[in-house]
């Protein structure tokens, strides 16, 4: 489920976790204050191998010749 950043104006700024087809939030779980949805960077590209290495990609003939 993604990670949304609302904005309260009492609370702060807080995560709230949610499904993509969910519509956004109006009001506050905490205090009930109307909230802003904001726009976040996200975390990225998360890569979970052992990792990537030069001669993962090459051909045999490719590496014989260097």
């Amino acid at each position: 489920m993604p990670t949304y950043v609302y904005k309260c104006p009492k609370c702060g700024n807080f995560d709230y976790y949610q499904n993509m087809n969910d519509s956004p939030l109006q009001n506050c779980p905490t205090c009930g204050s109307t909230v802003k949805k904001l726009i976040s960077a996200g975390s990225g590209i998360i890569y979970k191998t052992n990792g990537f290495y030069i001669t993962d990609s090459k051909d045999k003939k490719d590496t014989a010749a260097s």
